[in-house]
Formats: C-alpha cells, structure tokens, sequence
C-alpha cells in the first residue's frame, strides 16, 4: 500500500508539471503564429502601401509629362484647373483620386514681390489694415540681407528679441512658405489663411490673372483700369497635389514642377510624400476619363 500509494503521489506530481510545459509549449506555438501571422499582415500592408504610393507618383508623373508637352507642342492636355482646385475621380471600385494642379504665377512671391505688393495683397486676404502693413514690412525684413528696419512696423534681431523670440530674421530669401510663421507679427490663424496664397516661385514678383471680387467691381470698388489688364502668369513653376485611396488604403505626393524657369530646367524641384491637405474635389472632369484609361493600360 505504501508503494502504490507513492507512485500516486508521483503521478500526481508529474501529471501537473507535463500539463504547464504543454501549456508553456502552446502558448510559444501560438505566440510564434501570431508573429507570422502579424509578419504576414504587415508584409501585405506594406505591399498595399507601395503599390498606392507608386500611383500616386506615377499620376504626380503624368501631370508634369502634360505640362512639358502642352508648352512643347502647344497641346491641349489633361485641361486640369491650374488655380489649385482639386479634381476627384472615382476610377474604380474603392479607388478614388483627387488631383490639385496649382500655377504658382498666380500666387504672391515672398521673395520677389514688393513691399507694397506685399500690402496689398494681404489686405484683400482680409487681414486688417495694421497688421497687412506690419506684416508687409517684416517680410521684407526677413528676406532682405541688412540689419536696418522697414519703416512702419517692420523687424530685425532687436525686434525679434523684444517679442520673446529667441531667433531673428534669415536676412536671406525665403525657402519654405511654413517660414512665415517664424514672423513676429504673425499668428497661428492668420498664417493658415495665407499659405494657400504665398509661394517662393513666383519669379516675376507679379499675381499675375489676379481679378477683382465680382461684388466690389459690380459697385465700382476695386475695378481694374483698361490700361491696366492683369498679365498673364508665365506658367513657369506648377505645385501638384495628388492624393490616391485604393481599399481603404491611402497614400499621397506633392511636387514643385518648373517648365524652365530662371535657374532651373524642366524638372520637379520639389518632391515630397504625404498626404496632402486637399478640399471636397470637382466631380466628372474629363481628366478622370484619361487618367482612368491610362491606368487600365498598366
């Protein structure tokens, strides 16, 4: 009795040592599935994720490929709005793209436009007259290489110092529209009014196409001379926005492309992924039928 008595208590020992190794066992099986599994589903994300990217810059592609061939051959092209409103199209099922085709001719240089161009194309962005003028000024301050002040309002390191700043002016050009924040007059809701408005490829200095709101000329506000028709923009530098979403899937590019400007050839000076800030798009542009073809054709 005492021997089957201790090989019971044996097996009792040993049955629950086997049974927490087993369970020790499944549970680094289970956790090594998991991993594969988890591998496996990254793996795939990751491949979903290029190949929309890679549409999103191969459109990005086409867009500028158009625009060398309308300024080459004098072509009609794709006919997107240059004036930064978004196209959208549905090219299949849960594939949907927007485009934004922007002419930077048509913005406010920060580099190249006078002070007083500056002014006033800040007042019609509805910035009040003090702060337009201010603004005004400190731009030029940040941009110009000498240490002396615009009259009215503008700022050097002084300046800059005196407002709690801990930097000062570049005292060199503009190299990003983000900068105006670093501005000591400028405000977090002011800048964000402004940037869809500014560009640093403007070249000539000029907004060139710009017209007068349709309600001040209507009351004779505003109202351009005949001596004094808007130019027409150069059409030298292009930003394109491209947003694509395949399955839930979503992936963007923006780029800066030059048809020839000053110092540059055609090429994109700028190419950068993300996804672009873009509003509601304009539906059914004839674009959508070419882009959609074309993507069919791949």
């Amino acid at each position: 009795m005492t021997e089957e008595h201790g090989r019971d208590g044996e097996a009792g020992f040993v049955l629950p040592c086997v049974l927490a190794i087993l369970i020790v066992v499944c549970a680094l099986l289970a956790a090594t599935v998991m991993r594969v599994r988890s591998g496996t589903a990254l793996t795939q994300a990751r491949a979903d994720l290029t190949r929309v990217q890679g549409l999103a810059d191969g459109i990005a592609r086409l867009v500028a490929y158009d625009l060398g061939l309308q300024r080459t051959y004098r072509l009609r092209g794709l006919q997107l709005p240059e004036d930064g409103r978004p196209i959208a199209c549905d090219l299949a099922p849960r594939e949907r793209l927007l485009i934004a085709l922007q002419d930077q001719g048509l913005l406010v240089d920060l580099n190249a436009t006078p002070r007083a161009g500056l002014e006033t194309a800040l007042r019609g962005a509805g910035i009040p007259d003090a702060t337009a003028l201010a603004l005004a000024a400190e731009i030029v301050d940040y941009r110009d290489a000498d240490d002396v002040p615009e009259p009215s309002g503008g700022a050097e390191a002084p300046q800059y110092r005196a407002r709690g700043l801990g930097y000062g002016p570049r005292n060199a050009p503009f190299v990003s529209v983000d900068e105006i924040g670093r501005l000591p007059s400028m405000t977090e809701d002011i800048a964000a009014r402004l940037k869809p408005l500014l560009t640093i490829y403007n070249e000539s200095g000029r907004v060139a196409g710009a017209s007068p709101d349709p309600a001040k000329a209507a009351r004779g506000q505003g109202a351009r001379t005949p001596q004094a028709p808007p130019a027409p923009s150069p059409r030298q530098y292009f930003r394109i926005d491209v947003l694509v979403e395949e399955q839930g899937v979503r992936a963007g590019r923006s780029g800066t492309y030059a048809l020839g400007g000053g110092s540059s050839g055609m090429d994109f000076l700028a190419w950068q992924p993300g996804i672009p800030t873009l509003p509601p798009g304009l539906e059914g542009h004839p674009t959508c039928g070419v882009i959609g073809a074309a993507l069919q054709a791949r």
